[in-house]
């Protein structure tokens, strides 16, 4: 409750401020300022409990209007923080111009006018914010892009060259509003002739139910060595309101057994070999290993029990923290680490070999290919996303990793 208390103080602040700001920046009644601050504000505190809402309540399904609401709550505090931001920088260089000229006149000088030209900054920075929040929930959340890597890799055997690894990560099933949504990304995960199918992780956002909508779209997606599949941190059921420990697990359990319907088979700490011909790789696959205040359930030793370092090892591990702090260093070599978890922040630009995202700086590994030596990690950027219901400018990834033999 003190919390709550706190932030809307805060937020009752940052709207008292940019009111005031923009009242002296434009030529505009207090009338229609008030009305423009009462919609804007009334259509953000309505998305906010929207969302608390879902979060609380655990909702399997979302409607169209909830997620255009909650997005249109996002645009409105952006909008108000950055108009914050831009305003109290101009503030401030109002403040030093007062100074010195206050200092060289010898006297207490008349306070320096608010500049037209950081509101016409804080209104246009607040249109493009909205515009692209819509964009990014009317067509970006659903606008795929097939991400495909050539690998090569020395432990690579022969019969495994051109051999097809499809990622899919982060579905997060209960922010989509249609199932339709769903489906255009199945279609295209179905194009690309995968041998394999893997799933790095959180099906789901608070509970089981999430999934149960989607279990015969996800029957469709098959291939011919199979699909296989880890739990996220959000499939423990961790967030889903105040349950038990046994309510969790059990929760935990009925996520685990509707993945199986829809035909993936679960890694638990545990190794796969696929063989095709006389050779084979191997495939393993742990719980959620993650750093604080994330679990760290993932067991390698377990995992890999019995497996010999000449075999060329792929491991799915949903959060990219783990290669880092464990896979690296682990004494059999784990060649191909694939992970998620990051979203790429859901939010942010890649222009040719360039790109960016705020989640980098908790992340050093958030998006696409990275190595070390011989060890590799692709980080995919999921396919749903959580909390906001859109995607800006990091689209969302169905990966395709061809395998190529050195020999």
């Amino acid at each position: 409750m003190t919390q709550a208390i706190i932030t809307l103080i805060i937020l009752s602040a940052i709207g008292l401020y940019t009111f005031y700001a923009y009242l002296k920046s434009f030529s505009i009644s207090m009338k229609t300022l008030i009305f423009i601050y009462g919609v804007s504000l009334s259509a953000m505190i309505t998305g906010f409990i929207l969302m608390w809402q879902r979060q609380v309540e655990n909702y399997a399904n979302v409607s169209t209007l909830t997620n255009f609401l909650i997005s249109i709550s996002f645009a409105v505090f952006l909008a108000l923080f950055f108009s914050t931001v831009i305003y109290f920088i101009a503030d401030i260089i109002r403040f030093i111009k007062w100074g010195i000229r206050s200092i060289i006149k010898r006297k207490i000088t008349r306070f320096v006018s608010r500049s037209k030209i950081s509101g016409f900054i804080a209104f246009s920075f607040s249109a493009l914010l909205l515009i692209l929040i819509m964009y990014g929930t009317i067509w970006g959340f659903s606008h795929y892009k097939v991400h495909t890597v050539q690998f090569q890799h020395e432990k690579i055997p022969e019969a495994f060259d051109g051999f097809k690894i499809v990622q899919i990560s982060d579905m997060h099933l209960g922010t989509f509003s249609s199932i339709k949504q769903v489906e255009k990304g199945l279609e295209l995960i179905k194009k690309q002739q995968a041998d394999i199918i893997v799933f790095t992780g959180d099906m789901v956002n608070n509970i089981s139910t999430e999934a149960s909508p989607y279990i015969e779209a996800l029957k469709e997606i098959t291939a011919p060595f199979g699909k296989y599949a880890i739990l996220g941190n959000h499939d423990y059921a961790h967030y889903a309101g105040d349950l038990t420990e046994i309510e969790m697990q059990t929760d935990t359990e009925n996520l685990r057994k509707i993945i199986k319907q829809m035909g993936f088979e679960m890694l638990k700490n545990e190794h796969e070999v696929i063989q095709q011909n006389n050779d084979s790789i191997i495939l393993t696959g742990v719980e959620n290993w993650g750093i604080a205040p994330f679990p760290k359930y993932g067991d390698l030793d377990k995992a890999l029990n019995g497996v010999k370092n000449n075999k060329f090892v792929v491991l799915l591990s949903h959060d990219p923290s783990h290669w880092d702090e464990q896979a690296l260093q682990y004494p059999v070599d784990i060649a191909l680490t694939l992970s998620g978890h990051t979203h790429g922040m859901q939010f942010g630009f890649e222009v040719g070999g360039y790109k960016w995202s705020p989640v980098q700086y908790r992340y050093g590994k958030w998006a696409g290919l990275y190595q070390d030596n011989k060890k590799y990690l692709y980080v995919n950027r999921g396919f749903g996303g959580i909390g906001f219901p859109g995607r800006v400018g990091i689209r969302p990834e169905i990966t395709v990793i061809e395998l190529n033999s050195k020999n």
